[in-house]
């Protein structure tokens, strides 16, 4: 009985050594791997990190998810770009600086686009550069 307790010892301590080594050498494969290729984000899902960097406050993620939506053609990231380059520290400190100019840029192209939103900001920012101060701002 003796010898046999000390058979399945024996076998249990091999089982042991054979898992535990297992484990180190996939852990060790696993380190060894190429990193995963680089998530590529649509627009839209862009636009979507975006609210959600708004929400928690973090304006500078924000503008450049916002930046990259609206470059690749979203027109809700180029409207929302409009409003907040119009609003600027106004609403989001100082990691935003104000720029109707930009603005107005980001504003054509959500309305070519088909934005009845941009539409009207856009004859309002027409009638802020109809302003004396206005006139050459943008030019």
């Amino acid at each position: 009985m003796a010898s046999e307790l000390n058979q399945i010892a024996s076998w249990s301590l091999r089982w042991r050594i054979v898992l535990a080594s297992g484990l180190c050498l996939t852990a060790a494969l696993s380190a060894a791997q190429p990193a995963e290729p680089k998530i590529v984000l649509h627009a839209e899902q862009r636009f979507q990190l975006a609210l959600e960097a708004q929400t928690a406050r973090d304006y500078r993620t924000m503008l450049d998810e916002l930046r990259q939506a609206a470059g690749e053609g979203s027109a809700e990231a180029q409207e929302m770009l409009g409003m907040v380059l119009l609003a600027g520290p106004t609403l989001y400190g100082s990691a935003v600086k104000a720029d109707r100019c930009e603005a107005r840029g980001w504003m054509m192209k959500a309305a070519s686009q088909g934005s009845d939103t941009a539409k009207s900001q856009l004859i309002f920012l027409n009638r802020l550069r109809q302003s004396p101060a206005g006139r050459s701002a943008c030019e």
